[in-house]
């Protein structure tokens, strides 16, 4: 009896020593979980949505960890030597696995093991996540583990995660650890980790990432899509297994094709890397001052200097301005769209009211709501 006291309690002293932190931070954030998820898209830390509450390998956690870091664009997919007994030079994340446990981000096994499938543990996670924001061993006294989850805690990297520490996490938990991390400032650094690392990243007025910058260097579009056109030709991987938006929201591929039946049109972006797709009904499109609508063109206006180039369009007796060439060329006399076409038109509003360049049409400056950047008859794309 004595000896099983004495367990019990040596048991109890081993559990609170790897307690959790006094308090699970859940639900916290301006950031929900979509977006939370886009912007890991759009970085190209994981690659879909798929499975989120599926425990997350070894292997697995090695690509998210590399993917985070400075080395996300070292990885060698041909490198012809493993660094363990259990991980094959051809299995996709041994240059992943290789670079995770050099820069100390996941340790590894005696006997020259890594055990790439084996469930990653909480304890796993914060080992990772502190490393990346460059703390190591030698910053934590006492026990390692207690030391470094009291710190993962208090940095609120475990925003969102109701894990102790030896339960394995899942792919919504580390999509969650790993976003945290990104708007967390770097040992000895005044900077956010995730802006030293993305060039295209930055960080909100209430502490959030935006991702508009990663969004706009790494999408393809925008494109039209119209009722009755083929969806799946259009997009260069398959539509069945990609990530779908409708104005920022998740949606499957039925809803999409509901959205178009019902709308007629939508504007699309994609990301090939990150096989997601962005459609946009009549509204906002990839940032607040940019919006897609419909109209018909009452009247091209040029400026007195330059009657070649059309510089200011009427469309549903509002005035746009013309940006670029091709939108001037479309709108002009050898282009595609003339008074009278229905259009499909992408527009930047304006911040301040703005007036376009005088013209011959007798009507002289007139204010305009905004630019338009990209411009499609209805019922042919140019």
């Amino acid at each position: 009896m004595k000896k099983t006291i004495k367990k019990f309690i040596t048991l109890l002293l081993i559990v609170l020593t790897i307690v959790t932190c006094d308090e699970v931070i859940l639900a916290s954030t301006t950031a929900g979980q979509e977006m939370r998820t886009q912007v890991l898209y759009l970085a190209d830390i994981i690659t879909n949505d798929n499975f989120m509450n599926d425990f997350v390998t070894r292997e697995e956690l090695s690509r998210i960890v590399v993917k985070t870091s400075k080395y996300k664009d070292s990885v060698n997919n041909y490198d012809t030597v493993t660094a363990f007994s259990d991980v094959a030079y051809d299995n996709q994340y041994a240059s992943y696995i290789k670079i995770a446990t050099k820069e100390g981000y996941m340790t590894s096994y005696l006997g020259g093991q890594f055990k790439p499938l084996e469930y990653v543990t909480l304890k796993d996670l914060t080992r990772a996540c502190l490393s990346l924001l460059g703390y190591s061993n030698s910053d934590f006294t006492g026990s390692q583990i207690q030391g470094r989850y009291e710190l993962f805690c208090s940095l609120k990297i475990n925003e969102n995660i109701d894990k102790n520490l030896n339960d394995f996490v899942t792919k919504k938990d580390c999509v969650n650890a790993i976003y945290n991390t990104l708007k967390t400032k770097s040992k000895d650094s005044n900077s956010i980790y995730g802006t030293s690392v993305f060039k295209d990243l930055s960080v909100n007025s209430d502490g959030d990432l935006n991702a508009t910058g990663l969004t706009k260097t790494k999408l393809e579009g925008p494109f039209i899509l119209k009722r009755g056109e083929a969806f799946n030709l259009a997009i260069p991987f398959d539509i069945t297994s990609a990530n779908i938006f409708i104005n920022g929201v998740s949606q499957t591929l039925e809803q999409t094709m509901r959205e178009l039946n019902n709308s007629g049109y939508l504007v699309y972006y994609y990301n090939t890397t990150t096989k997601t797709i962005y459609v946009y009904k009549e509204g906002t499109t990839l940032e607040s001052s940019i919006l897609v609508k419909k109209g018909y063109v009452n009247h091209i206006y040029y400026s007195a200097s330059d009657t070649i180039t059309p510089t200011r369009v009427e469309i549903d007796l509002s005035y746009y301005n013309l940006s670029g060439s091709e939108v001037k060329f479309a709108f002009s006399y050898s282009g595609t769209i003339h008074v009278g076409d229905q259009i499909i038109f992408i527009y930047k509003k304006s911040d301040d009211t703005e007036n376009s360049d005088s013209d011959d049409s007798g009507e002289g400056n007139v204010a305009t709501i905004g630019t338009i950047t990209n411009a499609y008859l209805y019922n042919l794309k140019y």
